[in-house]
């Protein structure tokens, strides 16, 4: 049972979009080191609507159209464990998330939350994007659209089929969420989350490098192959694994494949991530809390340069490179309340910063109201 609410959405204008669309052409968040996100939102404007409405959100890439539903969860009328988790939190962050919810009314961007295939919502997502147009905004020259959706009876709509939704997957914002069902303790919390389907969802690989260990290669061979079977790669080029129980491994200017040995074919079920994690990066590298410990790093697999790049810059470094989980695994694994290890999906749509973003009161900006129609 997922209690959704009508949200009041805010588009920052133009400036704020080619200020973001700068950073990310140079490769980089945008982390101005003068003013906010809120800052930049009074400064420049921004395009709103004070009356709360839930969202179709569509974007057209490459591999088709993505769709989903935005709107805010009611923590206070849906039960916790509806909302499946598969990652651990850092308490300093979501201490600090707190402090975040409590000063500021802004929510700079949705939650993500999968949801098994459902042809009811197919048909209301399908019914809202045949009757209206995208509200305007910079954004669309990116192929990132929203559909407004005031109507009652539609709303209504929306709102049941959630209801009768029995668990809903967090993909992304689990230190957000902690944040807000520990304030949902002393004060009603909704948050802002991003619906989308299963069969939509994009899942990519994130990759490990592990610097600083000092091992021999002797033994880290040895313990590798209590697990895999080890094979040199031709002309030792990089390598990205095409199946599930795989891995690329770089060591010492080499790269191998690993293939799960039929030794530990009790294994085959357990997500790579975490027979990584477990038997290798912990048990033989001393990567005990993946989390916090500076000497890994995790790139996504869109950041395959960058993670070659990590590997040629230190001699010392350890490289491991994975196949991606699938919708079906992901969903598995929060069902049964299996924690992965940190960064073990990369999980698309991502939105991009300041496209979606949300309050629970009006915005101010420059001193006025601007009002989408």
């Amino acid at each position: 049972m997922i209690k959704i609410s009508p949200l009041k959405a805010l588009q920052p204008g133009k400036e704020i979009f080619d200020l973001m669309i700068s950073d990310q052409v140079n490769g980089k968040g945008h982390k101005n080191e003068q003013l906010s996100f809120e800052d930049l939102l009074h400064l420049f404007g921004c395009a709103l609507d004070d009356r709360p409405a839930i969202y179709v959100y569509e974007f057209c890439g490459e591999f088709g159209k993505m769709r989903g539903i935005w709107a805010a969860i009611d923590l206070s009328q849906t039960p916790l464990n509806a909302i499946k988790r598969h990652e651990e939190t850092v308490s300093s962050k979501v201490e600090s998330l707190k402090i975040d919810r409590k000063n500021k009314e802004l929510q700079k961007s949705p939650i993500l939350l999968v949801h098994k295939k459902d042809k009811t919502l197919d048909a209301l997502i399908d019914y809202v994007v045949r009757t209206r147009k995208p509200l305007a905004s910079e954004w669309s020259q990116m192929e990132h659209f929203l559909y407004q959706v005031f109507e009652e009876d539609v709303i209504a709509k929306f709102t049941d089929e959630f209801m009768k939704l029995q668990a809903v997957y967090l993909a992304d914002g689990h230190h957000r969420l902690e944040a807000a069902c520990s304030l949902q303790k002393s004060t009603p919390q909704q948050i802002s989350s991003l619906f989308v389907s299963a069969d939509v969802i994009s899942i990519g690989a994130f990759h490990r490098v592990v610097s600083g260990v000092d091992i021999s290669e002797v033994l880290l061979m040895e313990k590798l192959k209590e697990y895999y079977d080890i094979s040199k790669i031709s002309n030792n080029n990089p390598y990205k694994p095409d199946q599930k129980n795989r891995l690329g491994f770089y060591f010492k200017d080499e790269w191998y494949q690993l293939d799960l040995n039929q030794a530990s074919m009790a294994l085959s079920v357990v997500p790579d991530t975490v027979i990584l994690q477990d038997k290798i990066l912990s048990a033989v590298l001393g990567i005990n809390n993946p989390k916090e410990d500076e000497r890994l790093v995790c790139y996504p697999d869109c950041k395959w340069s960058e993670f070659l790049s990590a590997l040629n810059y230190n001699e010392t470094s350890i490289g491991f490179s994975l196949f991606p989980m699938t919708a079906d695994a992901f969903i598995t694994a929060a069902e049964n309340a299996e924690f992965l290890p940190p960064k073990s999906t990369w999980i698309e749509p991502k939105i991009p910063q300041g496209f979606m973003a949300s309050s629970q009161v009006a915005i101010t900006a420059k001193g006025e109201q601007v009002r989408v129609n």
